[in-house]
């Protein structure tokens, strides 16, 4: 048995009281005169001692009923668990990912948890609220009910291992509290589903179940140019196979341009095709009705004006496997012999090309460094039949050595640098099989730059301040290169780095770099502009070129207007990843000690219970009024 205030029992020193004045009560006995005090002395005997027996029982009951009242006071108790006497610390995580949007039994699972929760939450106890993008420390249910219910959706989930840790540093170092975890989800996240690497805390998990698992999602798209016309393909995903038909619109801004139907004929796929014309800037989004999960109901996209890129090659060879390379509408392309160069020309390039030029002018040299330090690229394909000097100027203002001198050696290209930008997301698996890329003679170079290299190590393609040097001629006779599966690729990343226009979309959470050749004061700023509202990315100015990174700030899908002032420069689509759209059924595997609950009241209405202190005050305040009845009772009744 244990006490809630166990400081009062120092008032049990007070049953002292009674037993001192019992013991040390003085009485004076009156004489009174008679006659006959031999036929008296046996009856006084007699009634002194029941006099002294009656004294005792009243002095026992009295301290008996004092003694109960201070021990009610103290209010004794027994626990119901360990637990119950400690101080708690709780830490309850409300999962706000998308798939929350999912129809519950009281409208979505998100609404459903957070009226339980306000409902079923002790009014006078402390706790921390977390969400995957928020955390509410010294939440009080009673004054800060109107946080729970603004806690809104976000895309903004980071790993499930991460978020686990971050949670464990919400509760604090004290050995002597009870801390308890309790995660409220549905699981669709398989990360979730992992438990604290940890004895200190309890945890808990509420399983939300969704009374439908069907949903419908707008996946991706592609855009394709053929000639004047756009083809632009969009697909569709169902959480299962189906025979639903799903009608789709198409809005330029708030325009409806187009609407199909498209049919999954049994399959969790479909896909529908639009045409659109080219020379028409767009500011597209595709919708669809779907009463379930609704952030992946629209997706946005866009299509902007932009002049081709310019790609200049100065030759002193054959170029027309770069003309072949850039004869798309994307290209401008300018071919001139380096005899016939105008410097000029430079300042308007975004691509410079030195095709086995025979020199290479300190004039020049200068010229390409300003140009590739404005944002610009440079390639150089060296002729083999010049000295090796006649590139070091050029190679020295990039940052890299002299070539050595040639070797004749036979090599074959076999590896490829896969985590270089310039191969980002351009082969779907890692391949060492270039066996086929052979060069018949190079010049050898000292760098750690290298993104191709030969099979003896050297490199054959690096990179540098925007420089990218082959270190052997491309012509048919020195290589095979232009004929492979290389060459394509290459060049197209090195022209589109030189400007990297805005992609059709945008996935939110992912990397989204882009530039805009614009030509505003150096100290002026262009700013992402959606629903009268403006944001400031990190922006580099070189030149006319502006390099935009907006990885961090955009938390809302939707098409954003970059702006300068009140022009407004170019259309930027954001979407919010689709890897919640596709809902599963959920089964947890039982992990020990940690406990799992279909709905939030049942669980705290448990963990309350285990807090429970069974009191007794009530039965020692009725042991207090027994002891005073039995003392009115002996006074009396007892002669």
């Amino acid at each position: 048995m244990q006490f809630k205030n166990p400081e009062i029992l120092y008032a049990l020193f007070l049953l002292l009281i009674p037993i001192l004045i019992h013991l040390f009560q003085l009485r004076r006995f009156k004489k009174t005169p008679f006659s006959n005090v031999a036929f008296l002395e046996k009856i006084i005997q007699n009634t002194r001692k029941s006099s002294s027996l009656k004294k005792w029982l009243v002095l026992c009951t009295r301290i008996l009923a004092l003694g109960f009242l201070i021990l009610a006071f103290a209010q004794p108790f027994f626990p119901a668990s360990r637990r119950a006497v400690k101080p708690r610390e709780t830490v309850i995580f409300i999962d706000n990912s998308f798939s929350m949007q999912a129809t519950g039994k009281k409208g979505n699972l998100l609404t459903e948890a957070k009226q339980d929760l306000l409902t079923n939450l002790p009014q006078d106890e402390r706790l921390t609220l977390a969400t995957w993008d928020n955390v509410i420390k010294d939440f009080d249910p009673a004054t800060d009910r109107n946080l729970l219910l603004d806690l809104d959706f976000t895309a903004k989930t980071t790993n499930a291992k991460s978020l686990l840790l971050r949670l464990n540093t919400y509760f604090s170092n004290d050995q002597t509290t009870a801390k308890q975890l309790i995660l409220i989800s549905d699981f669709q996240d398989a990360g979730l589903r992992q438990a604290l690497d940890t004895n200190q805390v309890s945890q808990h998990r509420v399983v939300l179940q969704s009374t439908t698992l069907e949903n419908y999602a707008l996946d991706s798209l592609r855009l394709e140019r053929t000639g004047e016309r756009y083809n632009l393909k969009v697909l569709l995903r169902s959480s299962f196979p189906t025979q639903a038909e799903l009608p789709v619109s198409l809005f330029d801004k708030e325009k409806l341009i187009a609407k199909a139907s498209v049919q999954f004929k049994e399959r969790d796929t479909a896909s529908v095709n639009f045409q659109l014309d080219a020379d028409q800037a767009i500011a597209g989004n595709l919708s669809i009705v779907d009463p379930d999960l609704r952030f992946d109901n629209d997706f946005y996209f866009s299509i902007n004006k932009t002049n081709p890129l310019k790609v200049l090659a100065i030759s002193n060879a054959d170029d027309d496997f770069l003309k072949r390379l850039y004869k798309s509408e994307e290209y401008q392309f300018t071919s001139v012999s380096e005899n016939q160069l105008d410097y000029g020309m430079l300042s308007e390039q975004n691509l410079i090309i030195l095709n086995e030029t025979q020199k290479v002018p300190e004039a020049l040299a200068n010229l390409l460094k300003t140009h590739a330090q404005q944002g610009g690229s440079l390639i150089l394909i060296p002729a083999i039949d010049v000295p090796s000097s006649t590139y070091t100027n050029l190679l020295n203002t990039f940052g890299f050595t002299a070539f050595s001198e040639k070797s004749d050696l036979p090599q074959r290209i076999t590896d490829i640098n896969y985590d270089h930008p310039l191969y980002e997301n351009v082969f779907n698996a890692r391949s060492s099989n270039l066996q086929s890329h052979v060069i018949q003679t190079y010049f050898p170079l000292e760098t750690t730059n290298s993104i191709l290299s030969l099979e003896n190590g050297a490199p054959f393609l690096a990179e540098n301040n925007n420089l990218y040097i082959f270190t052997g001629g491309l012509n048919i006779t020195n290589s095979n290169f232009i004929n492979g599966q290389l060459i394509v690729p290459t060049f197209d990343k090195i022209a589109r780095a030189a400007l990297s226009l805005p992609q059709t979309y945008y996935t939110l959470g992912t990397q989204n770099n882009f530039d805009i050749n614009t030509a505003i004061p150096e100290d002026a700023v262009v700013v992402l502009e959606k629903d009268n509202q403006q944001f400031i990315p990190l922006q580099k100015k070189q030149g006319n070129k502006i390099s935009i990174s907006a990885e961090e700030g955009i938390e809302r899908a939707g098409l954003y207007a970059l702006k300068y002032k009140n022009d407004t420069l170019a259309t930027v689509a954001y979407n919010y990843n689709r890897n919640e759209s596709k809902l599963q059924e959920v089964i947890l595997e039982p992990i020990k000690g940690v406990s799992q609950n279909s709905n939030i009241p049942d669980l705290l209405n448990t963990l309350e219970q285990e807090t429970n202190l069974n009191f007794l005050y009530k039965w020692f305040v009725i042991f207090a009024l027994l002891a005073f009845a039995l003392e009115m009772l002996i006074l009396k009744k007892f002669k």
